[in-house]
């Protein structure tokens, strides 16, 4: 569990990768600050591991705990909530769009994640994922197409 000065210089840019992606899912700057914060203790004990994949690993796992979050927050709606129908249908569309993110392929999900819950640029994204930018292209595209035809299916069953 060695971290050394490399953690230390990216610590800045890779909590607001992990705050911008918690945040874009839950839409709570308290939570998102959590999930930052979780996903950073991680990346500093797996360090030596995940220090050359470390954007693309920490937006991964960001979606992933705010995902989880999400879902525990579902179970047991907080107390503070005043008016729940001002954010029932925000929150339902956030548990669609978290449902058919997973259900995609991982590095689907990865260049979603980095492309536009990070929002990262495609030449980033390629570097942290370790592929080309045609890839993460392909690999957007077909994540997004995904996700329309799981949205076009949605409707109709809501419309049928």
């Amino acid at each position: 569990m060695v971290s050394g000065p490399d953690f230390d210089r990216a610590f800045p840019e890779l909590f607001a990768t992990s705050y911008r992606v918690a945040f874009r899912v839950l839409g709570s700057a308290s939570e998102a600050e959590d999930i930052a914060q979780e996903t950073l203790t991680r990346a500093f004990v797996r360090w030596q591991r995940v220090e050359d994949h470390a954007g693309a690993w920490v937006a991964t796992v960001a979606f992933r705990l705010a995902v989880d979050a999400g879902r525990r927050q579902n179970r047991h709606p907080s107390v503070e909530l005043r008016d729940a129908s001002a954010v029932t249908g925000d929150w339902d569309q956030r548990m669609d769009l978290r449902a058919a993110l997973r259900r995609l392929p991982k590095r689907q999900q990865q260049a979603l994640a980095c492309r536009y819950l990070a929002g990262l640029p495609d030449e980033e994204t390629a570097r942290l994922l370790g592929i080309t930018v045609g890839s993460v292209k392909q690999h957007a595209a077909r994540g997004l197409a995904a996700l329309r035809a799981v949205a076009l299916s949605t409707e109709d069953n809501c419309h049928a």
